[in-house]
């Protein structure tokens, strides 16, 4: 018997809605998905929203991606976390062309193809949204998900229709190119050349600023901070928040900062948390910290504590954080010529800034 479920995003119903309603009736034999290009908050939402739902039971389930170089929207970071994930396969549609081509494709690759086999049913969602933040969970999208019951009896249109689509599938994944180190350094070269970051192609997960302020971040600014690797700052003088005789770790830094950490330029009340990211440094482990907007109307990063996971001060320190994968951060304290370097290489791609107290910060 074939069943329906839809997708009217954000007002009600979303994308990672009807996904995780698939994964929540358990039994996932399967997930093959075809989209046109993941970005890093969206490789974050739909792992996380995955593992959420299925616990131990998402690392043995075989997952296979098809996506595209195509105008270098995918992010290399979210090709690298789902090439690190257990049973999990990447696959590049015409690779070869878009590389050659400064990441113009032949033929577009547009599909938004779910594809997930449980040991009672066939599923298949398909709708308008990417592999985004926005794409699952926040733009306005429309979709519908169809399934049929892999016992007899079954609906013969619906599983004909279902059959369709796994035959598509298998053969764009025949015809697509494993993506494998090599390719994907060759990508990573390509999406990080500076010409790139110093324009680069919007995708659905970047929002118009609204924010008109003095100083304001500019939309083609916050359009950086998503797509760089690398953010730089000078700590300046860090308030003094574990007591008067201890050192700090609350970084002030310039509002929409947060943008660069993975989250949304979406305007929010004074002392609002805006989520958690993960920060190791020399080496540690990586830990959960909270990134608020405070009400000095700064973005404020909470740091490994001084001595007991982070260096012995940050005050007047030029702290480098690196993008390792979706929501996951390196910190390493730099020298004075260090931080020079970052600021060249921030100059060349427009990626450069200076706050009203004189501390200058950049991306790259």
């Amino acid at each position: 018997m074939s069943q329906t479920d839809y997708i009217t995003q954000p007002s009600s119903r979303t994308t990672l809605d009807a996904l995780q309603s698939i994964l929540q009736n358990g039994g996932v034999e399967r997930l093959d998905i075809a989209v046109a290009y993941v970005t890093n908050s969206g490789a974050h939402d739909l792992v996380q929203g995955a593992f959420n739902t299925l616990g131990g039971d998402w690392a043995s389930i075989p997952k296979r991606w098809i996506t595209s170089f195509d105008y270098c929207r995918t992010e290399p970071i979210a090709l690298e976390c789902l090439l690190s994930l257990p049973n999990s396969s990447v696959r590049i549609h015409d690779a070869a062309f878009c590389l050659e081509h400064d990441g113009a494709p032949k033929v577009p690759f547009h599909p938004k193809a779910f594809l997930i086999r449980t040991n009672q049913r066939n599923y298949a969602l398909v709708g308008s949204g990417n592999m985004s933040r926005s794409g699952l969970t926040r733009g306005v999208e429309a979709g519908l998900v169809v399934s049929e019951g892999r016992i007899p009896p079954v609906e013969s249109t619906a599983a004909a229709a279902m059959q369709a689509m796994r035959l598509w599938f298998s053969r764009t994944w025949r015809a697509s190119t494993p993506l494998t180190a090599p390719l994907l350094t060759s990508y990573s070269q390509l999406f990080e050349h500076k010409d790139n970051l110093k324009a680069p192609i919007p995708t659905e997960d970047d929002v118009a600023s609204t924010d008109t302020g003095r100083g304001a971040l500019s939309t083609k600014d916050l359009q950086r901070l998503r797509v760089c690797r690398h953010f730089w700052i000078d700590a300046g003088n860090i308030t003094r928040n574990r007591g008067p005789h201890l050192p700090g770790n609350q970084l002030m830094m310039k509002r929409l900062s947060r943008v660069f950490f993975g989250f949304s330029s979406t305007a929010v009340s004074e002392n609002t948390h805006i989520g958690d990211l993960e920060i190791s440094f020399n080496g540690g482990q990586g830990a959960r910290f909270s990134l608020t907007y405070s009400d000095n109307q700064m973005d404020k990063l909470v740091l490994p504590i001084p001595d007991a996971g982070g260096p012995p001060a940050y005050d007047n320190m030029y702290l480098l954080f690196e993008r390792t994968m979706p929501g996951a951060f390196k910190l390493t304290i730099g020298t004075r010529s260090q931080k020079a370097q970052w600021l060249r290489r921030s100059t060349t791609i427009d990626g450069a800034f200076r706050m009203s107290s004189g501390r200058e910060w950049g991306v790259f």
